[in-house]
């Protein structure tokens, strides 16, 4: 026994002399370790402080962002008048009085006003008060009233607005230099980028000012459409930082407090907010500004073609050369494109020295040259290139006539004595309903089909004829598909809290 205890100590002595002996040849030749481990086991670790990561006391370095920017960004009410064709039941003095509401005054013949009102965000950009918003906040008012962070109300001028950018200036005057934004730098941004949005959403609720916080989503957004509006110039910032109804007009800022775009629109199946809003990058809204505060207006070059897109598809289906350039899909009669030669089929190539990228490039390129500039542009047609020249034109002038004749055709469009309206998140607040997709009734004509059949001023049309309406566009195709028929139209509408079918039956000629 005393010999096998013996043998079992001296086992263990060689045991720990063998480990001892292991570790100590591991430590002297490193070997054991792989080169990637033994890398970073040689450097140095890193010792963060609190101070290089966040401010004093712990607070985001949105804090003082917030601080700077929220003074000069201001709350717009717009209001329009306009005269009101059509009625609702409580026009009626029979029945104003039935409900204990006072008469109207109103003689016969005096024509019924109505008056509507928008809410929107805007920001101081200059001390003397130039403040840039949307055009869509200000279209059509008759009277623009602007609240401060401060709660002085100022009656505001509208120096000018571009719907085709969606862009307006708006001017106050106070006995005092005001606080302001700074214009930053848009095409330097990058995708990840943090950026800071503020504005006034949801106006009914009062949460003015309200800042929040997200990345540049994307750069470059084209061929948006929201509601009925589909600015010509599109270019747009996307964000994940919240961008909701009453935003509108508001600044998207960077780190430096610098405004880097203006909030303009989302994307949203719902009417909630999915983190997908859309603000026009600074650079184009200074440009635009910077033109209203001149004169006005905006004027931009016309060439009066269709450009399209070219794709592998259509390079090998045509026989083009490339994809590089733009297709010329259609060219309007009398225009400077057509008194130019430029015919269907051409792919142009370079405009003025610059090379063509895309068809929001080409616009772009266009726009900025001006109404009576003489363009160069190299055009491919039939296997060869050849150089063309042309006069561009004022593309204000053809934007009025267009909206004249679309104005002219809508007026034509009359359909069983409706007046509708894209319903969107915007205007949701404005008429005091649950937005969801569809057209909202703003009249109804006295005597109309529609009036006979019970529909009535806020309604919202979500099917009629069993097709889904979204749009005024959508309302206005379905009715030339049934303005022949003599049958009655179902109409699936949302009225308050209930869903309800009304039928309209048409005029018998």
């Amino acid at each position: 026994m005393r010999y096998w205890a013996q043998l079992r100590g001296l086992m263990l002595i060689a045991a720990v002399a063998g480990i001892f002996a292991l570790v100590g040849m591991i430590i002297g030749s490193n070997i054991s370790l792989p080169d990637k481990l033994k890398a970073q086991s040689e450097q140095p670790r890193q010792v963060y402080s609190p101070s290089d990561v966040m401010p004093a006391y712990g607070h985001s370095p949105f804090v003082k962002i917030a601080e700077e920017v929220r003074p000069a960004v201001v709350n717009i009410s717009a209001e329009s008048v306009s005269e009101d064709r059509f009625h609702t039941f409580m026009d009626d003095d029979f029945f104003r009085r039935f409900f204990g509401i006072p008469p109207e005054g109103r003689t016969p013949n005096q024509p019924r006003m109505r008056r509507s009102e928008s809410l929107g965000s805007g920001f101081i950009f200059t001390p003397d008060g130039y403040i840039l918003t949307n055009s869509h906040v200000v279209q059509g008012a008759d009277k623009v009233t602007v609240q401060l962070s401060d709660e002085h109300k100022y009656k505001a001028e509208i120096v000018g607005a571009d719907k085709e950018t969606d862009i307006a200036v708006l001017k106050i005057v106070a006995d005092r230099s005001l606080p302001t934004i700074e214009l930053g730098e848009s095409d330097s941004i990058l995708v990840g980028d943090w950026v800071m949005a503020v504005g006034n959403p949801f106006p009914n609720l009062g949460l003015d000012r309200t800042v929040t916080v997200g990345v540049v989503s994307a750069k470059g957004r084209q061929g948006l459409v929201f509601g009925d509006e589909m600015p010509s110039y599109q270019n747009y910032i996307q964000t994940d930082a919240s961008i909701n109804p009453g935003n509108s007009g508001g600044p998207l800022v960077n780190l430096a407090g610098e405004a880097i775009g203006v909030n303009s629109a989302i994307a949203t199946p719902s009417g909630g907010n999915v983190g997908i809003g859309f603000a026009i990058p600074i650079n184009m809204a200074r440009d635009v500004a910077e033109q209203l505060m001149k004169s006005g207006t905006v004027t931009r070059g016309y060439l009066g073609i269709y450009p399209q897109n070219i794709t592998q598809e259509l390079k090998d289906a045509n026989g083009l050369p490339g994809t590089e350039g733009i297709l010329v899909a259609q060219v309007d009669p009398d225009t400077p494109a057509d008194k130019a030669g430029l015919k269907v089929g051409d792919v142009i190539t370079s405009f003025n020295g610059s090379k063509v990228n895309d068809a929001q490039q080409f616009r772009f390129l266009v726009a900025k040259e001006g109404p009576g500039a003489v363009a160069k542009m190299e055009v491919w047609r039939n296997g060869a290139y050849k150089n063309i020249n042309v006069k561009l034109g004022d593309r204000t002038e053809f934007v009025s006539k267009e909206q004249k004749m679309q104005k002219e055709e809508t007026e034509d469009k009359s359909f069983l004595g409706l007046s509708v309206e894209t319903l969107t998140q915007d205007n949701a607040a404005q008429y005091n309903v649950e937005y969801v997709p569809g057209v909202i009734i703003t009249g109804v004509e006295p005597g109309s089909p529609a009036d006979e059949g019970g529909l009535v001023v806020g309604d919202i049309i979500l099917k009629m004829g069993n097709k889904e309406i979204k749009t005024s566009n959508d309302f206005y195709m379905v009715a030339d598909q049934l303005r022949k028929s003599a049958k009655p139209v179902s109409f699936y509408i949302k009225r308050g809290d209930a869903n309800i079918f009304v039928a309209v039956t048409p005029e018998t000629k």
